[in-house]
């Protein structure tokens, strides 16, 4: 074989197998850095888009792990609302959370179920009625800085059992309506049809006795 055709030969191959293993590397460094950057989030849907006056309405807390690739293990939060246009009366948790919460302000679940939770959970539902005056209002938020426990979102990697924590900080807006008039019932309206025939009726039996 030539000397010069197998040197290069060789070569190629060498850097064959370089191109494929920085090929290799990359990918590995970008699953990682996409890893890295997903980040879990907490949102706050309310379940009510119109809210008038003296009405209850609930707020849904939702955790998007952002395909995390960790199992949500556990949460906690406290509720915050400093307007008086709107108290808080309570909150509902999920049924495949067990309820940790400590007193009514402060809500905290662990995860119950075999399965893993999945990548867009409900958390809780959080209950609340409207106060006496319209308006647009901004101070309904939950907040809950990681802990290691029951503070923050708490994920767990079940392949080597490690845990990751997030902070949990959402608000939202909260608008209340005056109230509506109120529309008359059918019945109502029927007596109120009647009650004008009945007029029209006398006025025509009078009309015809002057005749």
């Amino acid at each position: 074989m030539d000397l010069k055709f197998y040197t290069h030969k060789k070569g190629v191959n060498e850097m064959r197998k370089k191109i494929v293993l920085l090929v290799s590397l990359a990918a590995i460094f970008f699953i990682n850095i996409g890893q890295a950057l997903a980040i879990p989030s907490v949102s706050l849907n309310l379940l009510d888009s119109y809210i008038e006056i003296g009405e209850s309405f609930d707020v849904g807390v939702w955790a998007d792990s952002d395909n995390l690739g960790y199992d949500l293990t556990s949460f906690g939060f406290d509720v915050i609302t400093t307007e008086s246009n709107f108290s808080y009366d309570g909150y509902t948790l999920d049924s495949t959370w067990w309820d940790a919460s400590s007193g009514t302000n402060n809500v905290s679940g662990a995860w119950q179920d075999w399965n893993p939770a999945p990548n867009l959970v409900h958390l809780a539902t959080l209950s609340f009625t409207a106060g006496s005056t319209a308006g647009t209002y901004s101070d309904l938020a939950v907040n809950g800085v990681y802990d290691n426990l029951f503070y923050g979102l708490f994920y767990t990697d079940m392949s080597n059992w490690t845990d990751y924590g997030y902070n949990i900080d959402a608000a939202t807006d909260i608008t209340i309506h005056e109230a509506a008039a109120p529309v008359p019932e059918p019945a109502t309206l029927l007596l109120f049809g009647t009650g004008l025939a009945g007029v029209g009726l006398m006025r025509q039996r009078k009309k015809h006795s002057y005749a």
